[in-house]
């Protein structure tokens, strides 16, 4: 049976009302019933972190697919990251996981409003970063910044906490994952 990794942050984890679900796992294997569907996501992670657990996490359960899905976190003001940081942290997780293996998601759109510790122009610099790293790494690549601003109301993705995805949220990160998951099976 092939395995499925979901490797990210709060988002991924399916994170709603402040709580840790299985919503957006039991999503993708409901979209991929041949398979098995690991959330190895822990909300507040950043790329550095993952870098300290991706053995133990992922590559030790022998993964088929790892969507890798950061950024939320890195973007952080307080934090510091440098753009450069970021991509230096993809690069490491993607070659320690096997690039024939991931499917790469940009960073999401933050409500800058409610969180101007995750600024805009932020979201545009880690969200370009993700990009270029799918291209040197020839990922399939799902640019959920771009995506979520496509509707010129990207806030109706999120939760009342401006962070989180809503129902709508998950919805739109189904669509474009599954066949980007697909590409890859």
């Amino acid at each position: 049976m092939k395995k499925i990794i979901l490797f990210g942050d709060a988002i991924l984890a399916g994170v709603q009302h402040e709580r840790v679900t299985d919503y957006f796992t039991q999503r993708i294997q409901t979209a991929f019933p041949q398979t098995q569907v690991v959330n190895c996501s822990i909300p507040g992670h950043k790329t550095s972190d993952a870098l300290t657990h991706v053995q133990r996490d992922v590559i030790a359960l022998h993964p088929d697919i790892v969507v890798l899905f950061f950024g939320a976190n890195d973007i952080l003001t307080v934090h510091e990251m440098k753009p450069g940081y970021f991509t230096n942290n993809l690069a490491h997780l993607i070659t320690e996981i096997g690039a024939n293996k991931v499917v790469l998601v940009s960073p999401p759109y933050v409500d800058y409003h409610k969180h101007p510790e995750r600024s805009w122009p932020r979201q545009i610099q880690f969200g370009l970063a993700a990009e270029q790293m799918a291209k040197n790494y020839h990922l399939p690549f799902i640019n959920l910044l771009e995506a979520m601003q496509a509707q010129q109301q990207p806030e109706k993705y999120l939760q009342a906490d401006g962070l989180h995805f809503n129902e709508a949220g998950y919805d739109l990160l189904e669509h474009l994952l599954v066949p980007a998951i697909k590409q890859v099976l």
